[in-house]
């Protein structure tokens, strides 16, 4: 063999090596940082629990269309036999069933792919053989993601691509039965479970892949860059793609921003937002718990009709303030405590505009709050309601319910508040809340009886 393809070959192993010791330690790192095992599962019946999805996808020479290889690793978390599992195929949300569809799955091994359901976004996989309660089994299939051209969190606007809820993910079951709702182009109707990515995106080198998780290999060839991607503790993977300038800063305490923008963005503005995101993570670890992962990426775009979107460890905004500080706060309503965001929208939202408004403000028209627009108004209801309602989604959930938290920390003072939101942080960190839970934890921080409360913000829905 000659020397210099040995030592090609030395090169490579060290640096696969070197990738798999950055990944150990990460993974091992944030894994301390979780929960005991069963320590969120106050639900037994929720299942599938996906323990590692490893993908492998090439990019075009735009980075708008994607293809490759996914796999699972899925865990059945509940107490009976699973012998089928749903894909989410959120990219279809927004067009449909319209042909050619912007994410395919096919090839399948470890079961078979059934008919289409809900607007073309849930996909069901019959296993190979029932997977019996507590047992793991592995299901993998090629995907192509074309991204459609619109500003949208799954868009594409000139040579920048937006990649949120582009990757299938698992579908939940719970105590309700499979849980596939539809698509809502106004807000979110995800519901994921925490997992571990290993995400390789092979890409033009002119085209920048910020992403969730953290960078631990990337290699070059032929004009081409491979970026392997670790995010441990997630419960979704977004990216980006295109000719991003980049500007990289930390936190006071310590964690990595990174910051990417459009050339319509001026550098002064980019490091305006990535100041407002610093300021907004730095409060809420200081206010409810530490931020536990190394990185946060910030994409900044001028999008036209589109404000911002959050991914674990990744955020869309424009180039303002409210939407930078809005979407880092989700990192921690959302990222680290998730919910069922179809059925209840305000458990995320409504915390996170109330984290927001601590920050910039609280604003004036929470001095006549609750507005109810009409008597089936309810801050706690869900987006089946507010679809056909799409005027009073805004300030019903955004308006009022960071209005109710704010009217809430009045009533039981400040250390109260945030001793019940810490609590609430610490015990649901990497599961699935319920309101339920939330409304427990602040009741616990105060001797108030906080009942005629929830019922004047007509929030008491379980």
């Amino acid at each position: 063999m000659p020397v210099a393809i040995l030592t090609t070959m030395k090169a490579t192993k060290l640096r696969r090596a070197a990738a798999m010791a950055v990944l150990a330690v990460l993974i091992s790192t944030l894994y301390a940082a979780a929960p005991a095992a069963g320590a969120t599962d106050h639900y037994p019946t929720v299942t599938p629990q996906p323990t590692a999805y490893q993908v492998r996808l090439a990019g075009d020479e735009t980075g708008a269309q994607w293809h490759g290889r996914e796999q699972i690793v899925v865990r059945n978390s509940a107490r009976a036999a699973l012998d089928t599992i749903w894909l989410r195929l959120w990219g279809n949300g927004m067009d449909g069933c319209a042909t050619p569809a912007n994410v395919t799955v096919s090839a399948f091994d470890g079961g078979t792919p059934g008919p289409l359901a809900a607007g073309c976004t849930a996909l069901p996989v019959r296993l190979k053989r029932a997977l019996p309660p507590g047992a793991t089994t592995v299901v993998a299939f090629d995907v192509s993601i074309r991204t459609p051209a619109r500003a949208d969190r799954f868009g594409r606007v000139g040579a920048y691509s937006f990649l949120g809820n582009a990757l299938p993910v698992l579908a939940v079951r719970d105590e309700r039965g499979w849980q596939l709702p539809p698509y809502v182009p106004n807000a979110e109707s995800f519901y994921s479970l925490t997992s571990s990515f290993l995400v390789t995106l092979d890409h033009p080198d002119g085209v920048a892949v910020p992403a969730t998780g953290t960078v631990v290999a990337e290699s070059h060839h032929g004009g081409r860059t491979v970026t392997r991607i670790a995010a441990p503790l997630v419960r979704d993977f977004a990216w980006a793609a295109g000719p991003f300038r980049s500007a990289t800063a930390r936190t006071a305490t310590g964690v990595r921003l990174r910051t990417w923008y459009t050339p319509e963005v001026t550098p002064e503005t980019a490091l305006s937002v990535q100041g407002d995101v610093a300021r907004a993570m730095e409060f809420a670890t200081r206010e409810y718990g530490a931020y536990p992962y190394p990185e946060m990426d910030t994409v900044i775009g001028g999008f036209e009709g589109f404000s911002g979107m959050e991914y674990p460890t990744l955020v869309l905004t424009e180039p303002a303030a409210l939407p930078a500080v809005h979407e880092a706060a989700h990192q921690w309503w959302y990222a680290l405590v998730g919910n069922d965001e179809y059925h209840h929208p305000w458990l995320d939202e409504a915390l996170t505009h109330y984290t927001t408004t601590k920050i910039l403000g609280i604003p004036g028209y929470c001095a006549g709050a609750p507005f109810w627009f009409s008597d089936g108004m309810r801050i706690d209801a869900g987006m089946d309601y507010y679809a056909d309602h799409p005027d009073e989604y805004a300030a019903g959930v955004y308006g009022d319910g960071a209005c109710m938290f704010h009217e809430l920390e009045a009533l039981i003072g400040a250390d109260a508040m945030r001793t019940g939101l810490r609590r609430y942080l610490s015990e649901q960190r990497f599961g699935i809340a319920r309101p339920a839970e939330l409304r427990s934890a602040l009741q616990s921080a105060t001797t108030v009886d906080l009942t005629g409360f929830w019922e004047r913000w007509r929030n008491t829905a379980a």
